[in-house]
């Protein structure tokens, strides 16, 4: 992370075990304003080197996606200029050929949009915003070739409380 020109910033304390983990499924919570937002951006770009190499990250919304120092204003501070951005898909798509996409899951059924899509990485922001059906749905998603390198991640941030507070405390 720290040798990666897409991620401006050294990881904290409490960032690096988070992005240090090699387990298919990772959580990092707290309180809010605890850089759990940039840890999880940081994740996603882990591995954007690797050609062909797909990250989604997701907020309920897009209008949390979108909301001043949310994942795509963040996105586009350091990404801006080292790579290309596609406003139509919320993707961008990186030198290497890898890409980071955005999405959201307002309506349970909206998992389904994404169905015959795979990814080597999957973050959701705030994960007690979400259903399980939603986050465990969207494991199927990750998927990748046999001759990939790059482990499949899934991994998920989140402040305590919200509708989900129950069965994500429980996971």
């Amino acid at each position: 992370v720290i040798d990666n020109p897409l991620i401006p910033q050294v990881p904290t304390e409490k960032q690096t075990p988070f992005l240090l983990y090699t387990g298919r499924e990772g959580f990092y919570g707290g309180s809010a304003g605890g850089a759990k937002t940039s840890a999880l951006l940081m994740a996603a770009l882990q591995f954007a080197h690797v050609p062909n190499y797909a990250a989604i990250l997701f907020r309920r919304t897009f209008t949390d996606l979108s909301l001043p120092d949310a994942l795509i204003p963040r996105s586009h501070e350091w990404l801006g200029g080292k790579a290309r951005w596609k406003d139509i898909s919320k993707t961008w798509h990186l030198p290497s050929g890898a890409t980071l996409s955005f999405g959201y899951l307002e309506h349970e059924n909206d998992k389904y949009r994404y169905q015959g899509a795979a990814f080597d990485f999957c973050g959701f922001d705030e994960l007690t915003q979400f259903s399980e059906s939603q986050y465990r749905y969207l494991f199927s998603r990750l998927r990748r070739p046999a001759e990939s390198t790059v482990p499949s991640r899934m991994r998920a941030t989140s402040n305590p409380g919200g509708v989900g507070h129950d069965w994500v405390k429980q996971r």
